[in-house]
């Protein structure tokens, strides 16, 4: 499934956490895996946690 993480399309496997999606996006991305994510936010600015289910086309915005 296709998720956005900071506008950017991630491919994920259905039933990923957020977590996964970011994950994907580091690995896109070539950010290591140990590096701090400070927020997460949905599109409409709540904060979700890491471990909270996502759907195809959901919206993350995270801050390292």
């Amino acid at each position: 499934m296709i998720v956005y993480v900071n506008d950017i399309a991630v491919k994920t496997y259905y039933g990923a956490k957020v977590k996964s999606a970011i994950w994907a996006y580091f690995r896109d991305h070539d950010i290591p895996l140990k590096t701090e994510v400070k927020e997460v936010r949905d599109a409409y600015g709540n904060r979700i946690a890491m471990d909270g289910a996502i759907r195809s086309n959901s919206r993350i915005y995270i801050k390292l």
